[in-house]
């Protein structure tokens, strides 16, 4: 199955197109591995890409939902609680980087989708910031924790303090990745005045 129903519009939300790619890799890995789902939203901030991987997945899924604040979990918590599906995901105070240290390792080899949003927290403090150091260590665990067929999203922003600097790191790692085990795609505003943004989504190949 593609990454996406090649080509949609690219004028459209780059957040609408992460989704339909995870909705793609869901679609594409689990009927032929016949597993549940396993997810990760990398930054778990207020807790909509955790809401979103929660429903998506379905009743069977298990979602870990990583991010370093406190604040960020507790937001995240509530709202996946309110949508009444809570017991799907695991929450944990801890950067991405520690994705090998965190999850349970008969997961390696079986995440279906890692999802990242780059950047701070909206409406917390800006100096809390991802970084491109925590951000690559992540992508390197994520070679070989990603099932096949399995799907990356990072969505990168570059308008604040690091931010260029870490998309630059990000997607010098994203083309280095062969082609012959990697499809790598990005996505972008070119005339966006502030806070420039570029998705990027990867899906390893079988």
């Amino acid at each position: 199955m593609p990454l996406l129903p090649l080509i949609m519009p690219c004028v459209d939300e780059l957040l609408r197109m992460s989704r339909r790619a995870v909705l793609a890799a869901l679609a594409s890995v689990h009927p032929a591995r016949g597993a549940a789902p396993v997810l990760v939203d990398c930054t778990a901030g207020n807790g909509h890409d955790t809401l979103f991987l929660a429903e998506a997945g379905g009743a069977s899924c298990r979602v870990w939902a990583f991010d370093i604040q406190k604040e960020a979990l507790i937001k995240a918590r509530e709202r996946v609680a309110a949508a009444g599906v809570a017991e799907r995901v695991a929450f944990l105070l801890a950067g991405h980087e520690a994705i090998a240290e965190m999850l349970p390792a008969a997961v390696q080899g079986e995440i279906t989708a890692a999802v990242f949003n780059l950047g701070f927290l909206p409406g917390s403090d800006k100096r809390q910031i991802t970084r491109a150091a925590s951000t690559l260590k992540a992508l390197e665990t994520l070679q070989t924790w990603l099932a096949p067929e399995g799907l990356i999203s990072v969505h990168s922003y570059a308008g604040h303090p690091g931010g260029a600097e870490e998309r630059a790191a990000v997607r010098r790692w994203f083309e280095g990745l062969a082609w012959s085990s990697w499809r790598v795609a990005s996505y972008g505003f070119i005339n966006k005045p502030n806070n420039p943004e570029e998705l990027f989504l990867a899906r390893k190949r079988a």
